[in-house]
């Protein structure tokens, strides 16, 4: 009882250090994180690769993946979200996902001017890894019907008549769409949101 008396100040912030523990272990390392739903399926399509073939979405299912809509030219939001996107490509990497357990698709818009050549030359800019980085075209009506089977807003009217959404689409191993993320223009994204929520859909 002396004891309890004596040292009562260091007992009860050793119990309050306790349960603070308590509380981090169990919010943050010992809870499992959330799982992402599933908002929708994924469409398929078959649009020209840079390697000249036809690919489509099927053809990658196993793996996680994430969409954006873009073209090479775009002066404003696709080269910061490229540049955000390559860091998580390397993020990834570190983890040795990338290119085996994910792949990234930019789907470009602007078919008039982005050449197969072209967008390789981008991809080049950028120091994307085309071992799980696809650039992918086709004729503008289909990219748009695409877009909108992805629920984004894409128009494509001749290089001078372009817009689309600065938003990623995270899909999961079975084709099931499971995040819209906004791009980099967000301050509410970041490279380590990217990859957490990969990661999360990853690990389903």
């Amino acid at each position: 009882m002396a004891f309890i008396k004596k040292y009562s100040f260091q007992i009860a912030l050793f119990i309050l250090v306790a349960a603070m523990a308590a509380y981090v272990l169990t919010r943050f390392v010992f809870t499992p994180e959330e799982k992402l739903e599933v908002i929708k399926a994924a469409p398929d399509y078959e649009l020209t690769a840079l390697d000249g073939n036809m690919a489509k979405r099927s053809d990658s299912d196993g793996k996680v993946r994430l969409y954006y809509f873009f073209f090479a030219n775009c002066p404003d939001v696709c080269p910061p979200t490229t540049r955000m996107a390559s860091d998580v490509q390397d993020e990834l990497k570190k983890d040795g996902l990338f290119p085996s357990d994910v792949e990234f698709n930019w789907i470009t818009i602007d078919p008039e001017r982005d050449s197969l050549e072209a967008m390789r030359e981008y991809a080049d800019n950028m120091q994307l890894d085309l071992n799980g980085w696809n650039f992918l075209r086709g004729e503008p009506e289909q990219i748009v019907n695409i877009a909108r089977e992805f629920d984004l807003g894409v128009i494509s009217k001749g290089s001078d008549n372009l817009v689309h959404m600065d938003i990623l689409v995270l899909v999961d191993r079975e084709g099931q769409i499971r995040k819209y993320i906004r791009g980099f223009s967000d301050d509410e994204t970041s490279v380590e949101s990217v990859v957490a929520d990969i990661k999360n859909v990853a690990n389903d």
